[in-house]
């Protein structure tokens, strides 16, 4: 019988597949595999790309006593998160956009805002987002690195850092070379398409990852165009534990 469900919609188009076969992870299962790998009751969280508040919201189902730094130019959006989160010590807003070195730069405000990037959007896209990612507005907003910013409060551990910078994921990791040596887990946002011109997409950061000490544990919530092309998804990275040989040496 199962058989022959299978076959029947298989013939009408359906692929049917068991949860447990671990054929795909959805995008929301993200947070909680970050959350689970990082296994700290009271996370402190650097996300970036905070758009509404909706890494926040569901990091804190799993880690209800998480700590968050939440990075968003936007003007509008974080006027938004300051309202959301207002008293909430657990949580900090800061008005900037993640990079590699503190600066300022031009945030294109898009059709649909969380396409916003501090990259411009490419020639030549796929129809079915090319409306989502129209610049309709360009703001001049500050960039800080990770680094600089945990320099500046005194922040010696991040336990994850997570990052939905629409392209500019790969700039933020190389602003964060010094606190990646203290984190245990990184949620990012990889790139198989160019969607944003510049961007760097999934082999040039993972082979960065690499160089920093972490290894690629899974991906997530894979989204295609069309024509069934493989655009973005998410991707989780652990740390390599360190070799006993190596630590000892060391000391």
């Amino acid at each position: 019988m199962k058989k022959l469900l299978k076959i029947i919609l298989a013939h009408l188009g359906v692929v049917a597949f068991k949860r447990s076969s671990g054929i795909y992870i959805p995008e929301g299962e993200s947070y909680r595999i970050a959350a689970g790998l990082c296994g700290k009751v009271a996370p402190l969280i650097i996300d970036g790309g905070a758009h509404r508040g909706d890494s926040v919201f569901a990091f804190s189902k799993h880690a209800p006593e998480a700590r968050f730094h939440c990075f968003e130019p936007d003007p509008e959006l974080v006027q938004h998160l300051k309202q959301e989160f207002a008293g909430n010590s657990r949580i900090h807003v800061v008005s900037a956009a993640l990079g590699e070195a503190p600066t300022n730069a031009t945030l294109n405000i898009n059709a649909s805002r969380p396409t916003n990037s501090l990259l411009p959007t490419a020639n030549s896209l796929p129809a079915d987002i090319s409306g989502l990612c129209q610049t309709v507005e360009q703001v001049c907003v500050d960039v800080v690195s990770v680094d600089s910013y945990c320099a500046q409060y005194e922040i010696g551990k991040v336990d994850i850092i997570k990052l939905d910078l629409q392209g500019y994921d790969y700039k933020a990791l190389l602003g964060a070379r010094e606190t990646l040596k203290r984190v245990d887990v990184v949620l990012t946002e990889v790139w198989f398409a160019e969607i944003y011109t510049g961007a760097k997409q999934f082999p040039d950061v993972l082979n960065l990852m690499r160089e920093y000490g972490f290894s690629l544990y899974t991906l997530c919530g894979m989204h295609y165009g069309g024509r069934d092309e493989l655009l973005w998804g998410d991707a989780i990275f652990t740390r390599i534990p360190a070799c006993p040989d190596s630590v000892a040496a060391a000391s």
